[in-house]
C-alpha cells in the first residue's frame, strides 16, 4: 500500500474483470458502482500525486469511459516509477576517516568557513562518470521554485536526501552560504582507480558540478558559511 493505495488490490481486480485467465479481452467491461468509484478515486490521488512531485507536467484528466480512466492510471503509474525509481543501482564505495578529514581540512583551508556539523559515521560516495549519469536520471532540477517554503536550501536538502535514499550514498554536504544568501552542495567523489578522492560544488536547481576555482564567485561566494555533511 502506497499512499493509502492498495494498487495490487485494484490491479487485480480490475485485471480479472478486463482480461480473464485464459479468455480474449471482451469488448465491453463492466463495473460495479463502487469499482468504478475506486478506480476514479485512485486516478484522482495519481495525479494528485504527479502534481505534488511537480517533475513534469501532465494534461487534463482523460474524458470518456472507464476503460480509458484505467489506461491513464497505467499512464500515471509508470510515469511516477520512472521518477521514483532509479534505471540502475550503484555500490558505492566507503570513505577512510583520514579521507573524511583531508577533505574538509581541504576545504576549510579556504576559508571562510564557520563550522561543520557531522551527520553521520561513515561516509559512502561513487565515481565521477556514475554521478554524472545520477543527476542526468536525477529530477531535483526541475521541481518548482518556491519562495521560502521550497528555495534554494530545500533544493539542496532534498537532493542531499534523494541520493541517500536512493542510491545509499551519503558524501554529499549541503552549504549555507550566509556571504552569498545561498544554499547548494558539496559533493565527495573517489575515482576507483587512482584512489584519489576530490570535492566538488554543486548547485541542485541546475544540476550543474564544477570546482572551488569555476564556481561564480557572486553566487558561491563561500566567505561566511557552514557545511553540512
Amino acid at each position: 500500500m502506497i499512499y493509502g493505495i492498495d494498487f495490487k488490490k485494484i490491479v487485480d481486480s480490475v485485471c480479472r474483470k478486463v482480461c480473464p485467465p485464459q479468455q480474449p479481452p471482451p469488448n465491453t467491461v463492466s463495473f460495479t458502482d463502487e469499482e468504478a468509484r475506486r478506480i476514479l478515486d485512485v486516478r484522482n490521488k495519481l495525479r494528485n500525486w504527479v502534481n505534488l512531485a511537480q517533475a513534469g507536467v501532465i494534461g487534463a484528466p482523460m474524458q470518456g469511459d472507464l476503460k480509458s480512466v484505467i489506461m491513464e492510471i497505467i499512464d500515471l503509474a509508470s510515469q511516477l516509477y520512472d521518477w521514483y525509481v532509479p534505471p540502475f543501482s550503484l555500490q558505492p564505495a566507503p570513505l577512510t576517516e583520514s579521507e573524511i578529514n583531508a577533505v574538509v581540512n581541504d576545504i576549510k583551508s579556504r576559508g571562510g568557513m564557520q563550522g561543520w556539523l557531522r551527520l553521520d559515521g561513515t561516509y559512502y560516495t561513487t565515481d565521477m562518470d556514475t554521478f554524472k549519469k545520477i543527476v542526468e536520471w536525477d529530477w531535483t532540477d526541475t521541481r518548482k521554485y518556491l519562495v521560502d517554503t521550497f528555495d534554494c536550501d530545500k533544493f539542496a536538502m532534498y537532493f542531499k536526501a534523494r541520493q541517500a535514499i536512493d542510491f545509499h550514498m551519503n558524501a554529499i554536504g549541503m552549504v549555507i552560504d550566509y556571504s552569498a544568501g545561498h544554499a547548494y552542495n558539496i559533493v565527495i567523489i573517489k575515482d576507483p582507480s587512482t584512489r584519489k578522492v576530490t570535492w566538488y560544488l554543486y548547485e541542485p536547481q541546475l544540476g550543474r558540478i564544477f570546482t572551488y576555482d569555476e564556481r561564480d564567485r557572486n553566487m558561491y561566494t563561500m566567505q561566511y558559511y557552514y557545511l553540512i555533511l
